[in-house]
C-alpha cells in the first residue's frame, strides 16, 4: 500500500504542514465540475512529461465533447495534432475508479471511429469555458507552433485512424491497482494509446478560497501495435497481458512519443527503425538508457551522480553529439574518425561531430552502431578511471 507524505510550507524560517482539502460533497463548492473547468484552464495540471515527454504544450480545445456513448469532460491537443483526452472523477470507492476507466475507453473508442471532420464537427457544438465559439477547431491553435492546416488535418486524420492518443483519468485520491486497469484494457489492446492515472492532490492554503493543486502520475501503460500491455507503477512493477499477436522485435514498450520517432525514422531508411530498437537494447547493457522528447537522447548517469548526454537523433534523422566537459576531446574525436567527419565547437564551447559541413545522417552510420557503442564504452571507463584517481589522491 502506498503511503503519502503531507506537503509543508516554509517561508521565512517558519514551516507548517498543508491540510488535504476533500473535494466534493453536497456542501463543497469544488466539484467534478470545478476539477474539469480547472484542467481547461490550466493544462499544465497535467504531468504530460512524464506521461509523453515528446509532446509540445497541451492546448485547451473544449470540454463537454459530445460523443455516440456520452460526453468527454475535457479534450486537448497539440500544435502537431496530439490529441490527449481527460475523464475526470472525484473516487470514493474501487467500484468508481473500474467504472470510469471503463468510461474513459469507450471514449477513446468513439473517437477512434471518427475522421477530422467528425470530430471539428463534434467539437463546435461543446462547451469553450470563457471563451467565445472559434470558426474551426484550427482555429483554436497558435500560429508560430502549428502545423500547415493541410498537414495538421492529415497529421489528426492518422492519429485518430491508428488510435493514437493520451487517455488519461484524472480525480482526487485516486489509487492505482494494476490488476483492475487490465480488465478494462484487455479488449482495447493492439490500438497505438498511452492510458495514465493522474491525480490532482489538493490542500488548503492560508484562507479557505486559497487551494494547492498537485498533479502526479500513479500509473501508465504503453500500448504496442502488435498488442502488448504494459503497466508499470511507481514501485515499477509491471503487469504485463497479451493477445494473439506476435510480439514486437522491440523488447521495450513504447509510448506515443517513441512510436512517432520511429515512424519519423522509417521514412529516412526502411531498416533504421528495427536497428535503432537493436542499438537502444544493447546500450542498456552498458547502463545507457534511450530519453524519447523531440528527438531520441542516449543518456548515462555517471557514478559522480551526474546525467550526462552521449548523444542525439533528431526525428529529421541528424545525429548530434553536442559535448563539454571531462573528456570531450577523446570522445568525440573517437567519433568524428568513426564517421568520417571533424570535431566543431559551438559557441558555448560544446564539440560535437561534422560531416560535409552539417550534422551527420544517421541513415548512414547503420554500419557504424556498434562503433558509436564501444566509444561510448571508453568514455566511460575513462571517466570511471579519471574519478578513481581524483579521490586516491
Amino acid at each position: 500500500m502506498r503511503a503519502d507524505g503531507t506537503p509543508v510550507v516554509v517561508s521565512g524560517g517558519i514551516s507548517r504542514s498543508l491540510k488535504k482539502q476533500h473535494i466534493g460533497g453536497p456542501d463543497s463548492p469544488y466539484d467534478e465540475k470545478w476539477l474539469q473547468t480547472l484542467l481547461h484552464r490550466h493544462p499544465t495540471c497535467l504531468p504530460m512529461d512524464q506521461i509523453e515527454p515528446g509532446f509540445p504544450e497541451l492546448v485547451p480545445v473544449c470540454m463537454e465533447l459530445g460523443l455516440p456513448c456520452g460526453y468527454l469532460d475535457n479534450l486537448f491537443m497539440t500544435p502537431e495534432g496530439d490529441i490527449v483526452i481527460v475523464e475526470v472523477k472525484l473516487f470514493r470507492n474501487p467500484q468508481a475508479r473500474r467504472e470510469v476507466v471503463a468510461q474513459a475507453l469507450d471514449y477513446a473508442s468513439s473517437l477512434f471511429g471518427m475522421t477530422y471532420a467528425d470530430l471539428e464537427e463534434a467539437v463546435l457544438k461543446s462547451d469553450f469555458d470563457r471563451a467565445g465559439k472559434p470558426d474551426s477547431l484550427y482555429s483554436l491553435f497558435p500560429e508560430a507552433d502549428t502545423l500547415e492546416e493541410p498537414a495538421f488535418i492529415d497529421a489528426v486524420n492518422a492519429k485518430l485512424a491508428r488510435g493514437q492518443i493520451v487517455v488519461l483519468v484524472a480525480g482526487d485520491g485516486i489509487r492505482s491497482d494494476a490488476e483492475d486497469m487490465v480488465n478494462g484494457l484487455q479488449s482495447h489492446a493492439g490500438f497505438h494509446f498511452t492510458f495514465a492515472l493522474v491525480e490532482l492532490a489538493v490542500f488548503q492554503g492560508r484562507t479557505d478560497e486559497d487551494l494547492i493543486v498537485s498533479p502526479r502520475t500513479l500509473a501508465k501503460t504503453c500500448m504496442i501495435e502488435r498488442g502488448i500491455v504494459r503497466i508499470e507503477d511507481n514501485k515499477n512493477n509491471a503487469v504485463s497481458v497479451t493477445v494473439d499477436a506476435v510480439a514486437p522485435k522491440a523488447t521495450s514498450a513504447q509510448s506515443i512519443t517513441s512510436e512517432q520517432f520511429f515512424e519519423a525514422m522509417s521514412k529516412h531508411s526502411s531498416s533504421l527503425p528495427d536497428a535503432l530498437q537493436d542499438f537502444t537494447d544493447r546500450c542498456a547493457g552498458i547502463g545507457v538508457y534511450p530519453e524519447f522528447r523531440r528527438s531520441l537522447n542516449f543518456k548515462w548517469d555517471a557514478p559522480s551522480g551526474e546525467t550526462i548526454n552521449l548523444g542525439y537523433i533528431t526525428r529529421n534523422g541528424q545525429v548530434w553529439t553536442d559535448f563539454s566537459g571531462k573528456h570531450a576531446q577523446s570522445y568525440v574525436g573517437e567519433l568524428a574518425e568513426l564517421f568520417g567527419g571533424e570535431i566543431s565547437q559551438s559557441a558555448n564551447g560544446s564539440l560535437y561531430v561534422m560531416v560535409g559541413g552539417r550534422g551527420p545522417r544517421i541513415e548512414k552510420l547503420q554500419d557504424k552502431l556498434d562503433g558509436w557503442l564501444v566509444a561510448m564504452e571508453h568514455f566511460q571507463d575513462r571517466f570511471s578511471r579519471s574519478m578513481h584517481d581524483e579521490d586516491g589522491e
